[in-house]
C-alpha cells in the first residue's frame, strides 16, 4: 500500500515540477529580452551624448565664439589693456 502511495506522489509531482520548469524558463527569457533591450538602449543614448558632446566642444570653440561676435554683433577685438563701453542711449542726442 505504502509503495502504490509513493508511486503515485511521485507521478503526481512530475508534472509539477516541468510546469514549473517550463514557467522559470518563460520568466528567464522575458527578462533577457528586456534586459537586451536596455542594454541597446544604453548604448543608443551613450552615442547621442557622444555627439553632443562633440557639438558643444564644436559650438563653444574660441574661433567660432570670435567669428560669432564680429559677424553678427558687429564686435572688435581690443588690444587687451582697455575696455571700452559705448552705451546708445537711444533717446537721441539734439
Amino acid at each position: 500500500m505504502l509503495h502504490k502511495i509513493l508511486i503515485l506522489l511521485i507521478v503526481a509531482t512530475i508534472p509539477g515540477v516541468v510546469f514549473l520548469t517550463v514557467r522559470q524558463v518563460y520568466t528567464y527569457e522575458k527578462i533577457d529580452g528586456e534586459v537586451n533591450s536596455l542594454l541597446m538602449e544604453q548604448r543608443e543614448l551613450f552615442e547621442q551624448n557622444k555627439r553632443m558632446v562633440t557639438n558643444i566642444s564644436i559650438l563653444s570653440s574660441p574661433e567660432r565664439i570670435d567669428e560669432l561676435a564680429e559677424t553678427t554683433l558687429g564686435l572688435t577685438k581690443g588690444s587687451g589693456d582697455r575696455i571700452i563701453i559705448k552705451i546708445d542711449s537711444g533717446a537721441g542726442d539734439e
